[in-house]
Formats: C-alpha cells, structure tokens, sequence
C-alpha cells in the first residue's frame, strides 16, 4: 500500500483516524493523504477559520513527528464528491463510523458515511470511536464472490497483517446446512496467505451471532466483510449486516466491493 485518504470532519476532529492513518503509514511506508471539509471547519469556526488551522495543523504535526510523507486537501461543499474523487487514486480510505459532515449529531453509520462506503472506488477502513492496535483478524464469510475479494484485497493492501491470528466466521441458520460453495478452494487461498487461520462456524441469524461473536474476541480485532451495497445478494449474510456492525462502533471494519 503507497496511499492512504483519511477523511476528516472539521468541526469533530477524529483523534481515532488520525492514529490509524498514523499508525498504517508507518507500518506500509505511505502517504497519507488528509482531506477536510472546508466549509464545515470555518462554519464552525464561526468565519474566524481558527478551527480550520487548528484541525489541519494537528494532522501536519503528527505526520512531521511521525516522519511520514502526507498531503493536506481542503474540500468545498461537495465533500462527498471531493473524497470519492480522492478514492479512485487511493489504494484504501480511512473514516471514522459517525463522521457526518454536518453540525448534526446522527446515528451511525451516518447518510455521509453510507454515501462513501456504497460508492468508494478503493476499499474503506471504518473506524471506531477509539484507536487500538491491530492483532486480530475476523473474515466474515458468507461464500458470495465479494466477500471472497474482501479477504484477497485485504491480503495486498495490508501485508503486515497476513501474520495475524485470523478467524474466518460463518454462520449457518441450521446444523444440517451443506457446506459453503467453493469451500475447497476458499480453504486453498487462506492456507496460501494465512496457514494460521482457524475456521468459526456459528448457527442462527447472521445479525445476532456475528456481533456476539465479536465482542467476544479481543478488543483490537478488526473484521473483514464485503461489499456495502443495498440491493446486494448475500448466501448468508443480509445487506444490513455492515450496518450492524457499525453502530456496535468498536471494531475497525475493512469493506471492499468490486463493482
């Protein structure tokens, strides 16, 4: 991975993504590349523009101390166009889960967030409320072709995580259920990029068990899941499987879609 897009909220600077872009440009050696919504910062500032400074300068600052190379883009009122357009010559994006790009509080994940994560052209990290190192892996498998290029993308664009303990999550509504297709073969690829990986079957509703498996795992886990789309058809998973997940607001979520 080269280049990162952080994406942040002028008026809520998320002390959590910057960490992570801190955190991941070190580790793969890239650039992190910070967008702020101008209007939102110098409307919060009330015209002064002082949070505007404030908010830029703490993410210069960090990747100075840091000593990692990093660009600064302020956007207009298009900021959703602006990061989208940043997203399509980024290798993956990082944003916090209640990000909203507005004075509003929202529920998450907020319409600005859904926005971004239906219509990304490079993967996206959704990120919690508080930064945590990364020693834990959670695929969530559901044997559709975008979960499977979920897992593939994550493996190129996060190496230093293939060595990490990896759970590779299924659910199944019966215990008489046949096996995932493909099952032969998906074993294949994880033997290939991770031979460590141990292999969670669960059974019942996919949107009940899977957040109770994870809150049973360790508090730096991360989980891998596929594509973000409304009208998507999923074996096992629903298509609000992603929103679930992302108003626990706990874990960091990798979401890669290939349309």
């Amino acid at each position: 991975m080269k280049k990162i897009v952080a994406v942040f909220d002028g008026s809520r600077f998320s002390d959590s993504t910057l960490q992570y872009a801190i955190r991941m440009g070190l580790q793969h050696n890239a650039t992190v590349t910070g967008i702020f919504s101008e209007k939102m910062e110098f409307a919060y500032a009330g015209g002064s523009g002082r949070r505007s400074l404030n908010g830029s300068a703490q993410f210069e600052h960090a990747c100075q101390h840091a000593g990692i190379h990093y660009n600064v883009r302020r956007g207009n009122d298009a900021v959703t166009q602006h990061v989208l357009k940043e997203s399509r010559y980024a290798d993956m994006l990082l944003i916090d889960a209640s990000e909203t790009m507005n004075p509003f509080t929202e529920e998450s994940p907020t319409p600005f967030v859904k926005d971004i994560l239906a219509n990304a052209k490079c993967p996206v990290l959704l990120l919690p409320r508080h930064f945590t190192d990364v020693r834990k892996i959670c695929w969530l498998y559901d044997g559709s072709p975008v979960s499977i290029f979920a897992f593939k993308m994550f493996s190129y664009i996060l190496p230093v995580f293939n060595a990490l303990p990896l759970n590779v999550v299924t659910v199944r509504a019966a215990a008489h259920e046949q096996e995932l297709p493909y099952e032969g073969m998906v074993k294949e690829l994880i033997e290939m990029h991770a031979p460590q990986a141990h292999f969670v079957s669960l059974k019942g509703q996919p949107e009940l068990e899977i957040p109770h498996f994870l809150r049973e795992q360790a508090p730096e886990s991360l989980a891998i899941l596929g594509a973000y789309q409304r009208n998507a058809l999923s074996m096992l998973f629903r298509p609000s499987m992603a929103d679930v997940l992302v108003r626990e607001h706990q874990w960091p979520l990798f979401i890669a879609h290939n349309k």
